[in-house]
């Protein structure tokens, strides 16, 4: 998958870095690359003066080295130059004139330690390094590291395909415009499909089906060689309509997991499994188990 497209994805594979990150030496802070050595004992009270022999320039390899008593501009984000081996802030230092001491020349009023102010080479990952797990949901900061590291594609998985199913004689699209005595808009196929999509799946509408056993059985038969989850809106109570439990146990083994959930609202959740062989019928022990899920909640005296 092209990098641009796989926001959310999930991997099928670890990532590592296919050389070290950042791959040089650099700058965090703007200020002087310095060697420490030269700042000890610097302070306010008596501060440590260098002359600056140069500048490092963004995007450019440094063309100067850094001896004792010397110090070189840096950028942040600059390549750090030969010799040195810290950065004082720019915060810490003055631009310093007084008798005897030319331009060029600056004062240092806090000493600073090895490795102060700069990013190691392979500090961000060292070549090699794992920096995206197997299994991961890419995030956008995911994606900045990988094209950090010069990765412009990634395995993923494909996206679980869910089928969603309305039941219910009472519920009509929500397009209808004008709603008879009884009659409910389908409001549960929508916010299923926000929430598939919201979780990384592809939501698949199966549509409106009727409170007919046969009708809701042949639907979810249909569906299961091209479903990975199923979701069937509704029917799962004990109501003399409520068919939805007989429907799913006659798809065949494994069979429901459960018909009952110690929650309020959803308390007749069902929660079933079905191997579907590539003729539709279903087979158990078969790796391509399908999970049903079937919900009934009680919210206004509509089916939700």
């Amino acid at each position: 998958m092209p990098l641009g497209e796989a926001l959310r994805r999930v991997t099928a594979e670890p990532v590592r870095a296919p050389h070290p990150l950042p791959g040089f030496a650099r700058s965090t802070v703007d200020g002087y690359a310095v060697r420490a050595a030269d700042t000890y004992g610097a302070s306010e009270g008596l501060p440590g003066y260098l002359a600056v022999t140069g500048a490092v320039r963004m995007g450019t390899a440094p063309d100067v080295t850094v001896t004792q008593g010397n110090a070189v501009s840096m950028p942040t984000g600059g390549a750090i130059p030969p010799g040195a081996d810290a950065v004082v802030m720019i915060e810490y230092t003055a631009e310093a004139v007084p008798a005897g001491i030319g331009p060029g020349t600056i004062e240092v009023v806090r000493p600073v330690a090895p490795g102060e102010g700069i990013v190691r080479a392979d500090e961000d990952a060292a070549e090699g390094k794992e920096i995206i797990p197997n299994g991961s949901m890419l995030r956008p900061q995911d994606l900045a590291m990988l094209a950090a590291a010069g990765v412009t594609s990634v395995r993923v998985h494909a996206r679980p395909v869910v089928t969603m199913f309305s039941t219910g004689d009472e519920v009509v699209p929500p397009d209808t415009q004008v709603l008879k005595p009884g009659q409910v808009r389908d409001a549960t196929a929508s916010a299923l499909a926000a929430l598939i999509a919201d979780a990384g799946g592809e939501p698949v509408h199966g549509g409106i089906v009727s409170d007919d056993p046969g009708a809701l059985e042949q639907a979810l038969r249909t569906a299961l060689t091209a479903s990975d989850v199923i979701v069937i809106s509704a029917g799962s109570s004990v109501g003399t309509r409520d068919e939805t439990a007989n429907a799913v146990a006659a798809l065949g083994p494994p069979g429901i997991w459960c018909h009952g959930l110690a929650i309020k609202p959803g308390k007749p959740t069902l929660l079933a499994e079905c191997a579907a062989g590539p003729d539709g019928a279903p087979h158990a022990g078969k790796p391509d188990d399908k999970v049903v899920d079937a919900e009934f909640e009680e919210v206004d005296d509509h089916k939700s």
